[in-house]
């Protein structure tokens, strides 16, 4: 019986180590793959990355509707608190102002 064993034991370990050697090609080639992969993407990425522009967000809100808000905002307040109105409605006038000499200036 214990021959029998010690054969099956051996035979396990065979197995087990024709198994590894078997595995450690793959591992390697697989581990190449993973190289040649990552070096592909980087490549692609900078290709991508020198290719395309940034475009800038655009403004939901342009700063002449925002001064008309403060404006129109102003005028209401200006009925409760007069002092508080005003400066409102100047801020308003102001923003108008710079945002019609931001266009006048981009032309």
């Amino acid at each position: 019986m214990n021959s029998r064993r010690q054969k099956r034991e051996e035979e396990i370990e065979r197995l087990t180590r024709e198994a590894r050697l078997g595995q450690e090609p793959d591992v390697a080639f697989q581990e190449e793959v993973r190289r040649t992969t990552s070096a592909i993407l980087e490549k692609e990425a900078l290709k991508i990355k020198k290719t395309e522009r940034v475009e800038k967000p655009k403004r939901s809100i342009s700063p002449a509707t925002g001064g008309w808000w403060v404006l129109v905002i102003g005028a209401a307040v200006a009925l409760s608190m007069p002092s508080v109105g005003a400066v409102l409605i100047l801020c308003g006038i102001a923003a108008i102002v710079w945002a019609s000499y931001l266009k006048s200036s981009k032309k």
